[in-house]
């Protein structure tokens, strides 16, 4: 699916935010109605792992793409409504090698839209340049890397990042608006103030002309409707949608 036919169909909707441990297949498709999108995941790729399992998948190829095209199958056939939404998965590479070998996984497994995690932490993030590190100074050239082999790899990509990461992101929209990145995604919760910073996502819409979603603290209408008045054009549910199957639907109806 091309990246405008996506932006059409998201403009103004709401999505399911991927949650580390919590979105796959049977969850996804519990909060399909009221959705425009639904993003799985998060998926960890990394080498060295003994355990195995949905978020933290064997990086091999094969069985990579086997297992997204079992998650994405598996959501399709659980959904019974008009339109299905839109499938994109949060993936968190920890090594070159994976970035574009789980897009071109990704596509080969049906999916729509791919997400980049430069948004969590898995310990160790730092010193390997993975997850919100990506954004500070010493890691934003791998970055931009990373963002240029997804566009690349022919795959509709969103870059997600979250506040507080660093002090601004306006600088990294630009650049990820010139390699051509499709969408950016940020995560505008406030831990400190238990709110949404809505300056940070202000700043960043002023600052590019891509596709913006935002999510954090998005746990009914009025504070969804906050989001897109400041700029967002798709916002995103997470945490709130875990103790509550019908806030998609139930958001919608007080748009």
């Amino acid at each position: 699916m091309e990246f405008e036919d996506i932006s059409i169909k998201l403009k103004g909707k709401l999505f399911l935010s991927s949650m580390m441990g919590v979105c796959d297949a049977d969850f996804c498709a519990s909060r399909a109605a009221g959705c425009a999108m639904v993003q799985f995941g998060a998926f960890v790729l990394i080498k060295d792992r003994k355990e195995r399992n949905t978020y933290w998948p064997d990086p091999d190829r094969s069985k990579l793409t086997d297992l997204m095209r079992s998650q994405f199958g598996k959501f399709r056939k659980l959904v019974r409504q008009e339109e299905t939404p839109i499938i994109s998965a949060n993936v968190f590479p920890c090594e070159d090698e994976y970035v574009g070998l789980s897009a071109h996984t990704f596509i080969e497994a049906g999916g729509d839209i791919y997400e980049l995690n430069a948004h969590g932490g898995i310990g160790g993030d730092r010193e390997r340049g993975t997850g919100s590190m990506l954004f500070i100074p010493e890691h934003t050239s791998k970055l931009m890397r990373w963002a240029k082999t997804l566009v690349d790899a022919g795959c509709p990509v969103i870059i997600k990042g979250r506040g507080g990461a660093i002090p601004d992101y306006t600088e990294h929209v630009k650049q990820l608006e010139q390699i051509g990145v499709h969408a950016f995604h940020i995560n505008v919760r406030d831990e400190s103030t238990g709110s949404q910073d809505l300056k940070l996502l202000e700043k960043i819409r002023k600052a590019t002309n891509m596709f913006l979603l935002a999510s954090g603290y998005a746990k009914d209408a009025a504070s969804a409707r906050l989001l897109f008045s400041t700029g967002a054009d798709c916002v995103g549910i997470a945490q709130a949608a875990m103790s509550d199957p019908e806030i998609f639907v139930k958001c919608a109806k007080k748009e």
